[in-house]
């Protein structure tokens, strides 16, 4: 059997066939070679990310509480790494970055109901995303020109922000919708309450509770000096107040009761604006991408050398079992 060849049994045998894989390599380097300079050459690009604290724009920047605020400016942590690997390498990353930069043409992806299908294949060859020890994001581009590895490695890196502004805008316009109406809701309100005070106080009525005191300490001295025609004045005041007062207190607190309330839903508003309309990068840039003429595929000569090496063994175990099958045959 041939796994009952010893070795030097077996460098005998390479001896022994040394023409033939003489010839073999000769072929195989010849097809290869040829092969090889066929082949199109890459180009690769690098850009490097750190990730940045992933918090709400409004908390991080305008919070009124400054003790609370976390600083934007600090290098994230092992699981804003992995939040920023996520988003690096979803599938709308893929398909912004092959819209923009032309990758359907450039890559010659089918123009099928596969299309998608054939970019994640093709995506796989060409872009490397892993994080380093270093807890930092290292995106890895080839393609057939040195400035084009560059473009789509930034282009990667500037798509996640945006990424992640469509994801949050869907959760921020709908918070902004909700708190919109109850502050449209809060102004309409206090302008209803407003435009009833003043009709009252066209009335008269300018403030219950002090003209009360006020009409009633008058009426006591005109009932002393027994001032007719002031007494019968300040009847009509108080009759109005009796008539109107009940509904100036209730607006004038119900108004109270909403100013005290609008501070803080306009800063609610403020806020969820602010989150709606603003995008704040969630990574550092250590290193954008830069052409680099340096070819980095296809390495020939390694792709040779393998080649080479394969078909020689393979070569062995073919003249390995003719010579054992001819043995047994004979």
């Amino acid at each position: 059997m041939i796994e009952n060849i010893s070795a030097k049994d077996l460098i005998l045998k390479i001896i022994q066939w040394k023409k033939k894989f003489m010839w073999i390599t000769l072929v195989t380097a010849f097809v290869t070679g040829i092969v090889v300079l066929l082949l199109p050459k890459q180009y690769k690009s690098t850009a490097i990310l750190f990730p940045a604290r992933q918090f709400s724009v409004s908390k991080l920047v305008i919070e009124a509480n400054a003790g609370n605020q976390e600083d934007y400016m600090t290098i994230g942590d092992a699981d804003d790494c992995e939040k920023l690997m996520q988003l690096l390498t979803c599938d709308e990353i893929k398909i912004k970055v092959a819209t923009a930069c032309n990758l359907w043409e450039r890559w010659k992806l089918k123009d099928t109901a596969l299309s998608f299908h054939y970019l994640r294949q093709k995506w796989e060859d060409q872009v490397t995303i892993k994080r380093t020890e270093y807890n930092s994001v290292k995106i890895d581009v080839y393609d057939y020109t040195a400035d084009s590895a560059a473009i789509v490695a930034n282009a990667i890196s500037d798509y996640c922000d945006t990424v992640r502004y469509d994801m949050n805008r869907k959760i921020s316009s709908q918070v902004l919708k909700i708190v919109k109406a109850e502050y449209d809701s809060t102004l309409s309100r206090m302008k209803l309450l407003e435009d009833s005070l003043n009709k009252l106080r066209q009335l008269g009525v300018l403030h219950y509770k002090e003209q009360v005191k006020a009409y009633s300490k008058s009426y006591a001295k005109a009932i002393e000096k027994n001032d007719l025609a002031a007494m019968k004045r300040l009847e009509g005041k108080l009759d109005t107040l009796k008539k109107y007062g009940g509904a100036y207190q209730n607006i004038h607190d119900d108004l109270e009761k909403y100013g005290s309330k609008y501070p803080d839903i306009k800063m609610k508003y403020d806020e969820a604006l602010v989150n709606y309309n603003t995008i704040i990068p969630i990574k550092f840039v250590v290193e954008k991408a830069k052409p680099n003429e340096y070819r980095a595929k296809p390495r020939r000569t390694i792709f040779l050398i393998i080649t080479v090496l394969a078909a020689n063994l393979v070569g062995l175990f073919y003249l390995l079992f003719r010579e054992r099958f001819s043995k047994t045959d004979s």
